[in-house]
């Protein structure tokens, strides 16, 4: 589609979003001293969070779109599923299939459930339909799995609500792809970086385009040196993210600041990346440094509904996790959250080879989706959209793509095989288990053929592997926790 103006595109979410609820936006990059523009934005009903995001960007008006575009994609997906929840069909697997046929239901286990799990084929559960975003043919999906919000389903889900995967725009091509780069993203980093630092290079900063080496200057400047690593290049995409050392923090929380990114363009993936990390300094200090300094910023609205929210407490583990980070002075926490400085490698072995032009969203779809093609096991890309005012917003699942294995052991083929390669000990593969490793990966026949036999989880070294980081992977809500 033709290019459209920022004020145009600000303008779009707004419209869409005002039928949601009040919208609360406001800039909180006063927070942290590198300068890069951080929104915060907030849907209210009733006087409580409907839904809650925030933007970033090297304009205001880039940071606006993030955060509108964010906002959307929780408080328009949510509605959508609420809105298609009624209609969905009550069915076990089996009998669902022998209905509509095999290739028209999705198999709950390659959308990686969690290790152990109970699902069998005769498991009753609620299916919504989706997209075949290569096909247009309808595919039944679990709604557990489109949710971003426990609340809206009935009974226990068959696995934690997570927002991975949600994209908007103002037309598909744009929401789908950002929602299928982002389960790329977690995918190729997932078994890469926080507490599996170790196993990613550094990226030679003398080797970088100078557009990044520029912005990365910037904030050295002012005394935050980026530190950029490789997680992977796969998929058709350049999976970095980047650390930063900082010998002088306004307060703790922001050491441990990352951003990630994903894309076909390496020098695209490490400027979003790098722009992330700014985003996570600011926006952490806004939500668990200074209570008094972040007061100063934002509507009374806002306020009021953070204190009318305070009896939700969000994930025990993650509340737990972040308080122990309270007790910690800034260069204990430094430690346990610094980049570790091994191997490294240049730009130039990074980079995706014989990458196409991509001029547009629709290039880029089209691009990711070639890179998926023709892989054992296969990935199958599944969309449920939806628009509202000229927005439209996209929850993009993947088949054999893995998200949130160390924080809920949603583990599969791709990632036994990686935890197997590169000796994590996360999963054994054997007739009977072993040891801690007691739950069984929920995996195809055919994927277990693949790997020599059944697999099992342990999450007793999932924990060991986490240790104190378990707040880079989960977060408690907002200014519950001042570290």
């Amino acid at each position: 589609m033709a290019r459209v103006k920022a004020d145009d595109i600000i303008t779009h979410y707004e419209a869409a979003l005002t039928d949601v609820g009040d919208i609360v936006e406001f800039d909180v990059s006063s927070l942290d001293r590198l300068g890069v523009p951080v929104t915060s934005c907030s849907t209210i009903v009733g006087g409580r969070f409907a839904a809650q995001g925030n933007g970033y960007g090297l304009t205001l008006n880039d940071a606006r779109i993030g955060g509108l575009g964010e906002l959307a994609e929780g408080s328009l997906m949510g509605r959508a599923i609420r809105e298609a929840l009624p209609g969905a069909v009550r069915a076990t697997r089996h009998d669902l299939v022998t209905r509509e046929g095999g290739d028209r239901v999705v198999d709950p286990r390659t959308l990686g459930l969690p290790a152990g799990s109970s699902y069998t084929e005769n498991t009753e559960l609620t299916w919504l339909p989706t997209t075949r975003v290569r096909t247009g043919e309808v595919v039944f999906v679990p709604a557990d799995f489109l949710v971003s919000d426990a609340g809206d389903l009935e009974g226990a889900s068959l696995i934690p609500p997570v927002t991975n995967g949600l994209g908007a725009g103002l037309d598909a091509d744009r929401a789908v792809a950002h929602g299928l780069g982002e389960i790329l993203q977690r995918h190729t980093n997932g078994l890469r970086f926080r507490a599996l630092d170790r196993l990613s290079p550094i990226i030679d900063p003398a080797t970088l385009p100078t557009s990044v080496r520029n912005l990365a200057e910037r904030m050295q400047a002012v005394g935050v040196t980026p530190v950029f690593k490789h997680a992977s290049t796969e998929f058709g995409v350049c999976s970095t993210y980047v650390m930063g050392v900082d010998d002088a923090p306004d307060a703790g929380i922001e050491l441990s600041a990352c951003g990630e990114a994903a894309h076909p363009s390496a020098e695209v993936s490490l400027t979003k990346a790098l722009l992330e990390f700014a985003n996570s300094r600011a926006r952490k200090m806004f939500c668990f440094g200074s209570p008094d300094e972040a007061r100063r910023l934002g509507a009374d609205a806002y306020w009021s509904a953070v204190d009318a929210g305070r009896s939700i407490r969000g994930e025990d583990r993650a509340r737990e996790a972040m308080q122990s980070w309270a007790h910690l002075t800034s260069d204990e926490l430094r430690e346990v959250t610094a980049p570790h400085s091994g191997r490294s490698v240049t730009y130039y072995q990074i980079v995706v080879d014989d990458l196409p032009p991509l001029p547009d969203q629709a290039a880029l779809l089209s691009h990711l989706l070639r890179s998926l093609d023709g892989h054992t096991p296969a990935h199958d890309v599944l969309a449920m959209t939806t628009t509202y005012g000229g927005v439209t917003v996209a929850k993009v699942l993947v088949t054999n793509l893995e998200v949130e294995i160390l924080s809920y052991g949603r583990v599969g083929e791709l990632g036994a095989r990686a935890s197997l390669d590169d000796d994590l000990d996360l999963v054994r593969v054997g007739a009977q288990p072993t040891g801690t490793h007691t739950a069984r990966v929920l995996l195809t026949p055919e994927a277990e053929e693949r790997l020599g036999g059944a697999a099992w989880y342990s999450y007793d070294v999932a924990e060991q592997i986490v240790g104190d980081l378990y707040p880079l992977y989960r977060e408690p809500p907002r200014h519950s926790v001042v570290v």
